[in-house]
């Protein structure tokens, strides 16, 4: 039987993790769901309502909401515009390129979606000094059955963040299965919870990619505590000013920039 703890805990690892991990080639028990939670999902695939309480105080809650935390940017640490390119070696992936195709207002902010981020549909805002990921993982076939999730929308990085702040976003996300095949039986959908725990390790940091150095970096570390995974997941980010994204380095997969084009 295929472990669903596994592919559950895969689908909500955006772009730090960026791995779907094989599953095994058996049919699925139809109580798939014992010894589940059944969460806090609610389809929406977001954080958990309310509002953003900042979170740069060494222990804050990112409890909904894109405001930001209501303090100016230092900087524009992932330049958003249309037709930026990032091309990136991956170790899952290999040779990748993530391009900023067209803006999206969704609840009323403006989004910019990129083509194919790390496998899925996303899109980035930055509001203030907040930046926030909004990911789509679907389309993931399994045996006798078509699997899909709802949205989740995470705060990836604050840049006015000092060393050793940190912030959570909590997030809940559904996972439905629906059959292919007759021989399969009917499964309920699935609510999870998951918590993305961040904190600024470093900043102003001077780092080589690729053999390329970039000054004003920003380190930070996601720590993802997943409802069903026995362990956390660990990913350093590396943002460098002026160029976005330079480097992940996680326990399932990395990768490093090899060139951008910027807009």
């Amino acid at each position: 039987m295929m472990k669903i703890t596994k592919l559950a805990f895969t689908f909500i690892l955006l772009i730090c993790v960026a791995s779907i991990q094989s599953c095994e080639n058996e049919p699925l028990d139809p109580d798939l769901t014992s010894g589940i939670s059944d969460g806090t999902g609610n389809g929406g695939g977001t954080d958990d309502g309310g509002t953003d309480d900042g979170g740069t105080d060494g222990g804050g809650t990112d409890n909904g909401g894109t405001d930001g935390t209501g303090q100016d940017s230092s900087g524009d640490y992932w330049p958003r515009a249309i037709g930026n390119i990032w091309n990136f070696n991956d170790t899952v992936y290999g040779e990748v390129t993530y391009d900023m195709v067209e803006t999206e207002v969704i609840d009323g902010d403006t989004y910019y979606k990129f083509d194919n981020l790390l496998n899925s549909e996303s899109w980035l805002l930055k509001s203030g000094d907040s930046y926030y990921l909004r990911t789509a993982i679907g389309g993931f076939d399994i045996p006798g059955y078509s699997v899909t999730t709802s949205y989740i929308t995470t705060k990836m990085l604050i840049d006015t963040a000092e060393e050793g702040d940190e912030w959570v976003s909590n997030v809940s996300y559904t996972i439905a299965y629906l059959p292919t095949d007759s021989n399969y039986p009917e499964i309920p959908d699935i609510d999870y919870s998951a918590a993305y725990n961040f904190k600024m390790m470093a900043r102003d940091l001077t780092r080589t990619v690729e053999g390329v150095e970039y000054d004003n970096v920003l380190q930070v570390q996601l720590t993802l505590e997943a409802l069903g995974n026995p362990e956390d997941v660990v990913v350093q980010y590396y943002y460098a000013k002026d160029v976005g994204l330079i480097e992940f380095v996680g326990d399932l997969s990395s990768g490093t920039l090899v060139s951008y084009n910027l807009n």
